[in-house]
């Protein structure tokens, strides 16, 4: 399974059964023309269209291309309105992904039963409806063997504030930043790993 990270909160995650895109603009759609088995899966609701291309953008659960898709509702609470992020879990052959959007609080008892145990999750750092500690927590309590996290500037070499914010919770040291991860069921390790992604 490939992870990149597209800019912004966007990711794709690609086997040779399915690719998806995760929260594109429709910029971003046209400029790298997906393939016809795409699916985009969307961490917040939108009102657009995208042509023939499946995409998701509310809690169930999903069968696509011999893929299952698990959404999962979390609430996000400000002073003006309440909303939902759907956080996501990509099953394809025997690898598991979770996908976790702008979430508002940390996860109740039914989106663990869900997204718990993982082989990797992938998410941005750019969250400002909670603090980078309590995200950071909220990640850990799934369990992944793989962490991969968004957010290092390619073009200027440099972390964004987000990213250092959530580095220092991981208590991360040293790193070398990727532009792609890519693993198999057989190359996961016995041990949890950190990847930083850049664009």
């Amino acid at each position: 399974m490939d992870v990149t990270w597209l800019g912004n909160n966007a990711f794709q995650i690609s086997d040779d059964l399915i690719n998806v895109l995760i929260n594109p603009s429709k910029d971003l759609i046209k400029n790298i023309s997906p393939p016809e088995n795409t699916v985009i899966l969307f961490t917040q609701k939108m009102n657009d269209e995208f042509g023939s291309l499946t995409f998701i953008d509310s809690p169930g659960e999903y069968e696509i291309n011999n893929v299952s898709v698990f959404g999962v509702a979390n609430v996000i609470e400000n002073e003006e309105n309440k909303s939902i992020c759907t956080c996501y879990r990509i099953e394809s052959r025997t690898l598991s992904i979770d996908v976790i959007g702008t979430i508002g609080s940390d996860f109740d008892s039914q989106a663990l039963t869900t997204l718990a145990s993982p082989h990797a999750v992938v998410f941005s750092p750019d969250n400002s409806n909670i603090d980078a500690e309590i995200l950071g927590n909220t990640v850990r309590s799934l369990e992944p063997r793989k962490i991969l996290i968004s957010g290092y500037d390619k073009a200027k070499s440099v972390p964004s504030k987000s990213l250092n914010e959530i580095i220092n919770v991981f208590g991360l040291k040293d790193y070398e930043p990727k532009s792609k991860s890519s693993f198999t069921i057989s190359n996961l390790g016995d041990v949890q790993e950190i990847i930083i992604l850049e664009n």
